[in-house]
């Protein structure tokens, strides 16, 4: 009888904690639900940045197409006049300063960067804005031997390698 309640009490000692495997098992399940929520909020941070892209090349073409209805020749401006801060502040004045520069730009981008501040990219390109403006043919408008006719601007979307694309409207 006395090594019967030997046995009862080493039986009650085991149940009174966790084994070796039970921890692992809640550690291994703990981790799939913190790389759930990692890739959920990721995923949600992304989707902001793309809705802030649209938004603001929306923002763009409204005031592009402004300043071409205000123009006296109806035209829109060069790439280098866009490029310009100066230019845009006289000619662009509801634009605001960082309405050019991609939710994820880095002055470590040359694709759209000069001294260290945002510019447009002459092609489509990650983290930056493209602007390309062209003339009645179709060829690459510089505003010296023909008007500015026409004009794409385009964001590279993350998690893919969807674009967002507005033309001119005229």
């Amino acid at each position: 009888m006395h090594s019967l309640r030997r046995t009862t009490a080493n039986a009650t000692n085991r149940s009174a904690g966790f084994t070796l495997v039970e921890l692992v098992v809640v550690l291994v399940v703990l981790g799939i639900l913190l790389t759930l929520v990692a890739m959920t909020y990721s995923g949600v941070q992304g989707k902001n940045r793309n809705n802030q892209r649209e938004a603001e090349i929306n923002a763009l073409q409204t005031q592009l197409e402004t300043y071409y209805a205000q123009s006296p020749n109806g035209e829109y401006p060069t790439f280098a006049q866009l490029n310009s801060a100066t230019w845009r502040t006289q000619n662009l004045p509801k634009l605001t300063p960082n309405a050019i520069s991609d939710p994820r730009w880095s002055d470590d981008n040359v694709h759209c960067t000069a001294a260290k501040q945002p510019l447009f990219s002459a092609a489509p390109a990650v983290d930056c804005y493209a602007y390309q403006v062209t003339d009645t043919s179709g060829a690459a408008c510089d505003g010296n031997t023909a008007m500015c006719a026409h004009y794409t601007l385009t964001a590279t979307l993350e998690g893919g390698k969807d674009t967002y694309v507005k033309s001119s409207l005229n």
